[in-house]
């Protein structure tokens, strides 16, 4: 039998539908090829470098709930430290023979600051509000006790309240109000560091046990701590030549790079921020071992802001790194990488771009800092972008 023109007609049809689903995926392939960036007649690749229209340096604020509490004066920098407790606790007075001993308060050391000094216990005169508290902190004038906290090695620090302190205790107890917080201060020159979320307030007595004189003690825990330090001093001008990075007023970089210059029909393919270290205070085997971080900054601001709070910063860092591979002692800089997608966004939008907030976290020398070139010094920092055309669509 033999078939119809129509028959072969039909057959040659659906022979070429996979046919033409395969060049389809061809299609597709050759397309994503297109996209691929680098010589060879894909796209021309442009390199540039930036430097900052505006950069300066701010500290966090002298409020300080962090991971220490610190002590003492060091040049322009001086802190206190307050504390305060939710309630109090009381032996049992109506024990045998009981008979209050001494009260002190007990502080665990911190060894980053290994200085020796006398510490004084303060009461404070005023509660304060932890969300707008500020240096020097409410007015603290009454003396409940001093010591010498000669730190040998870690461990706890005691420092005895004055004698008759019992009844205060027993009047805190039952006037919470009277006691609306306590100040610690050092006298004279040098830090000392303390662990918070550790401090008690502990008060010895001894009682009668089958007639025998028994040594006990209760202890009422801090239930708020923290420290406050001096404004930064001096404080950054905007035509400063360095931009302190780190150091005890904890300090960061707030950069500003135009970046109008990137066309938007471009395929990012390499940001990279460069600090240029001119100078490292306290430098040891730290220097590799701290954490830089780069946020994202929202609202507008000036080079004369000193201090985070007037700037609206981004929770999720942009770029994360160890100074063990972002710090080049050789090179004496600071090497970050900047995401694409956010270059890309601010050069399409120019209005969206304030910049970078550049930040120490895990300082292993609390005192360390570096001094980063400014743009008005010989070496500012530098931001190094490459991008690559797209190719025209070929038909």
């Amino acid at each position: 039998m033999r078939h119809g023109p129509f028959f072969a007609v039909l057959l040659a049809v659906l022979s070429a539908i996979p046919v033409v689903g395969c060049s389809r995926k061809a299609e597709r392939l050759v397309g994503s090829a297109r996209l691929i960036r680098g010589p060879g007649g894909l796209g021309a690749t442009v390199r540039f470098l930036r430097n900052p229209d505006r950069d300066t340096y701010v500290e966090p604020g002298t409020a300080d709930f962090g991971d220490v509490l610190i002590v003492g004066r060091d040049t322009t920098f001086e802190a206190r430290t307050f504390l305060a407790v939710a309630s109090w606790k009381l032996p049992d007075t109506t024990l045998a023979g009981f008979s209050p001993g001494m009260v002190s308060l007990e502080l665990k050391r911190d060894t980053t600051l290994l200085d020796a000094g006398v510490v004084s216990l303060f009461l404070a005169a005023s509660p304060w509000d932890t969300a707008t508290v500020a240096w020097p902190g409410p007015a603290h004038p009454t003396l409940l006790g001093f010591a010498q906290d000669d730190r040998p090695a870690a461990g706890s620090f005691s420092l005895a309240l004055t004698p008759g302190s019992f009844d205060l205790v027993k009047q805190w107890a039952q006037d919470p109000a009277s006691a609306p917080g306590f100040a610690l201060e050092r006298t004279g020159d040098g830090l000392l560091a303390y662990v918070p979320g550790a401090a008690v307030f502990r008060v010895r007595y001894t009682h009668l046990v089958s007639g025998n004189a028994v040594l006990d003690s209760v202890d009422t825990r801090v239930t708020q701590d923290f420290y406050l330090h001096a404004p930064i001093s001096p404080p950054p001008t905007g035509a400063d030549t360095s931009l302190v990075l780190g150091g005890l007023f904890k300090t960061a970089l707030a950069l500003h790079v135009p970046l109008d210059s990137i066309p938007a029909a471009v395929s990012i393919d390499e940001a990279t921020l460069i600090l240029n270290i001119v100078g490292i205070e306290v430098p040891d085997s730290g220097d590799v071992t701290d954490i830089v971080q780069v946020r994202r900054i929202r609202n507008v601001w000036s080079e004369g802001i000193t201090e985070k709070g007037t700037l609206t910063i981004d929770d999720a860092t942009s770029s994360s790194q160890s100074l063990t591979s972002a710090y080049a002692g050789a090179g004496r800089r600071i090497i970050l990488r900047i995401p694409g997608a956010l270059l890309r966004e601010w050069a399409a939008t120019s209005s969206s771009n304030e910049g970078l907030y550049v930040s120490l976290t895990h300082p292993v020398n609390r005192t360390k800092k570096f001094q980063v070139g400014s743009r008005e010094s010989s070496r500012p920092p530098e931001l190094h972008v490459s991008y690559t055309h797209l190719p025209p669509v070929r038909f």
